[in-house]
């Protein structure tokens, strides 16, 4: 496939969109104005640290220096309304970087090819972790809302960010003709779920990125996408007729 036939920009997000997540109320014309991005740093740092449901919104305003105690209500709405500000903000520009390293694929005649496609499209977030200074929060937030029983990501984050990821199944599919697409689709979903809670799971268990570890944390990423592959591209099992 050549590069002709992936999109040539990230489709584009009014800045208005935050303010449609749901359960959000945004202040009016600037959904991220200073006092909102303050609050969304704050949020991401303290649901990384103590757990999406352990921090109240009254204590999220007191710790992003909000003298009005209902800051948060004011700007997002709700928990549910919050949290689809803080995913759509990162996942807006890692659906950026992912078109991006898709499209470079495609230059390089390898958007067909299953290993480099997802590789790429989950090292766009492994590198966050490791060189963004909101890397190692925000994946610790987002494993906590795939795993929670009462969160939808679907329903927290607008399709069109997720363009990227889409994008890397559409781009697959010829090379595993054998296999379904709901297969395909639900081994991606897998992949994806699978390879965030990796991520934080060495979190957890070496903290952030360090010079000291950071040879350690390559190979961990190159064998999880060794992992994620064989998963997504395995032949199925047998069904009995």
């Amino acid at each position: 496939m050549d590069s002709g036939s992936l999109p040539q920009d990230p489709r584009p997000t009014a800045p208005g969109d935050l303010a449609a997540a749901p359960g959000a109320v945004a202040a009016p014309n600037d959904p991220l104005a200073p006092t909102a991005r303050q609050i969304l740093d704050v949020a991401e740092r303290e649901f990384s640290r103590h757990g999406v449901d352990k921090v109240s919104l009254r204590e999220l305003g007191v710790a992003s220096g909000q003298r009005n105690v209902s800051a948060v209500s004011y700007h997002f709405g709700s928990r549910e309304g919050l949290l689809a500000a803080l995913l759509s903000r990162r996942i807006r520009r890692l659906n950026q970087l992912r078109l991006e390293r898709l499209r470079l694929l495609a230059r390089l005649g390898k958007a067909d090819e299953p290993h480099a496609v997802i590789g790429e499209s989950f090292r766009v977030l492994a590198d966050a972790v490791r060189d963004e200074p909101w890397g190692a929060d925000f994946v610790r937030v987002l494993a906590q809302v795939f795993f929670h029983p009462e969160l939808d990501f679907h329903a927290l984050v607008p399709e069109a960010l997720t363009e990227g990821y889409r994008l890397s199944m559409t781009l697959i599919q010829p090379a595993l003709g054998s296999l379904p697409p709901q297969t395909l689709e639900d081994r991606m979903s897998l992949a994806y779920h699978h390879g965030t809670y990796a991520l934080a799971m060495w979190l957890h268990t070496h903290g952030p990125v360090t010079a000291g570890h950071e040879a350690a944390y390559e190979a961990f990423v190159d064998d999880t996408v060794d992992f994620i592959v064989g998963g997504v591209t395995a032949p199925r099992s047998r069904r009995p007729a």
